[in-house]
């Protein structure tokens, strides 16, 4: 009986349940039966067309029209292609035989061509309807705009494509920083120059081959270690103190420290370096570089040697040099006083006062009195030089006629000359003032005139002076055709004790004194002094200029 009343009960629930579905059914066919299909599909925010299966337009909404540029009689009847942008045809071939094939097409991309000739992308997806016999006779295409969202893809393509570019960039980046990384930690561990790198509680953090080498410790020895370990108990109280002022500062004073070994001892070192710094700016310690001065100092000391040495042996022939000149002027002196006398007493014998002379007595007198001549010019000379050399040649200076200085200096060689049957000619600018001491510019002429009597040779020597005036200068040459001078000898000739020829200089006489007196005299009034020769055997010509007339 139970069984009975449930199977009824069930049978009552289901009835009610078909009623309220039919009841459901029958409200959606009328609410479709009232739909406008036309308005919904004139009225779509998106693009839609009608085509028949050979592709030909022969409908369009105002949304399509709109979008392209046309109007709606300008689009019916027209090819979907004449819609497509060149590059998209292709595309747009395949995607309609697909749809013949499939009947439908889903989410197709294509570029769209306006009446204008722009172009947008657009995405396709087309839905077919058939005749009442089944066959498909055309589709429905729904296109919606899609520029905006390709410009979003293009760039987030474009930024992905930095963004590859960047990962790339900064992978190169990475690797060219740990090669350089690498390269300067082997630049550190292989630099020849002592390299420690410690923190700011002086302890070192690492340091290079060299430096344990040098020091005689391995590097586990050596990191951890304070820096006040390893330096000279000498050069303590100055580390400490340019630590501690690079502390406050930041900045490595350049000083000069001296390190101590492990077995003890110690060497000298120059100390420069510079801070660390972490990447928020903070120092973290400093890296310093400590130059080996030993060679330096070793070099240092023997130079200091040797340098004694030179100012010992200086001081020493400074001595010798006095003793040199307070002899040569002693002796110079002393041999000129005996000559004096002796000089005299040979005059008195020729004035024959003291008794009558035979002619052979008069010749041997003549020969005693050119000898003590020569003797008191050689001393003369050396005295004039030594002077010179000494800086304590006198010069009485006043304003003289030179023409009349260098006549009287001829004057008196002019005997001497006709005896070795030399000429002597001048040519002199007559009034010719200047300010000097005469009697050394006639000692100078009469030396050039000596020098030009023993290398001329007789009896067809000639000698010319000629005095003049030069660009507002003075000028004197004294010339003759002699024996002349090899160029190469030129540039010695006024060198004391220089001769030109040993062989010459012995037949003729001479010590090489009395040009470098010349020399001297000359500078001494403000003028220059050279010698000119073609060579041997074509004569010599001494040129003297003086700067300006005074």
């Amino acid at each position: 009986m139970g069984k009975v009343l449930a199977s009824r009960q069930s049978q009552r629930t289901q009835k009610k349940s078909m009623k309220k579905r039919s009841k459901k059914r029958h409200k959606i066919s009328s609410i479709l039966q009232n739909l406008d299909y036309k308005k919904i599909y004139e009225e779509s925010t998106s693009l839609q067309r009608t085509i028949n299966n050979r592709g030909i337009i022969i409908g369009c909404n105002d949304a399509y029209a709109k979008a392209l540029g046309y109007t709606k009689k300008e689009i019916i009847g027209k090819s979907i292609f004449s819609h497509v942008a060149m590059q998209s045809r292709d595309s747009m071939q395949k995607s309609f035989q697909i749809w013949k094939k499939n009947g439908f097409v889903d989410n197709q991309e294509v570029l769209l061509k306006r009446k204008d000739g722009t172009t947008f992308l657009a995405l396709l997806s087309a839905s077919s309807f058939y005749d009442k016999n089944g066959k498909m006779v055309g589709s429905n295409t729904s296109i919606k705009d899609i520029s905006e969202i390709n410009e979003a893809r293009i760039k987030i393509e474009e930024s992905e494509q930095r963004l590859r570019e960047q990962y790339e960039q900064l992978q190169k980046i990475n690797k060219l920083q740990e090669v350089a990384e690498q390269k300067y930690r082997n630049l550190y561990q292989k630099s020849p120059v002592l390299l420690r790198t410690i923190d700011f509680d002086g302890r070192i953090m690492d340091c290079n081959d060299a430096y344990v080498k040098t020091l005689g410790y391995t590097k586990d020895e050596a990191i951890s270690v304070s820096l006040y370990d390893h330096t000279a108990e000498k050069s303590l109280k100055d580390m400490r103190e340019e630590f501690e002022s690079w502390k406050k500062t930041r900045e490595i004073s350049q000083i000069e420290v001296w390190l101590k070994r492990k077995d003890g001892s110690i060497f000298p070192c120059l100390l420069s370096g510079d801070t660390l710094y972490d990447e928020r700016g903070q120092a973290i310690g400093r890296t310093v570089a400590l130059t080996d001065l030993t060679e330096i100092y070793d070099t240092k000391a023997k130079l200091e040697a040797s340098e004694k040495r030179l100012r010992e042996q200086y001081e020493q022939l400074k001595k010798l040099s006095l003793l040199k000149d307070d002899f040569l002027t002693m002796i110079t002196h002393e041999l000129k006083t005996p000559l004096v006398p002796i000089k005299a007493f040979i005059d008195i014998l020729m004035s024959e006062k003291l008794g009558t002379l035979n002619l052979e007595q008069q010749k041997r007198l003549e020969i005693i009195k050119s000898s003590t001549n020569s003797l008191l010019k050689l001393v003369s000379d050396l005295l004039d030089a030594q002077k010179l050399e000494l800086g304590l040649l006198k010069m009485n200076k006043d304003i003289h006629d030179l023409s009349e200085i260098i006549g009287l200096a001829v004057n008196k060689m002019r005997p001497n000359a006709e005896k070795k049957g030399i000429a002597i000619t001048t040519h002199l600018q007559e009034s010719l003032p200047f300010f000097c001491d005469n009697s050394r510019i006639e000692q100078v002429i009469s030396n050039l005139i000596n020098n030009s009597l023993d290398f001329c040779l007789s009896p067809d020597g000639k000698i010319d002076i000629i005095l003049k005036t030069e660009s507002g200068n003075i000028k004197i040459v004294v010339k003759d055709n002699g024996i002349g001078i090899a160029k190469e000898e030129l540039d010695n000739v006024f060198v004391k004790f220089y001769q030109r020829d040993t062989s010459v200089t012995r037949e003729h006489g001479g010590t090489g004194i009395g040009l470098s007196v010349c020399k001297g005299i000359v500078e001494a009034h403000g003028g220059k002094i050279w010698v000119e020769s073609e060579g041997k055997n074509k004569g010599t010509e001494i040129h003297i200029m003086f700067s300006q007339l005074k």
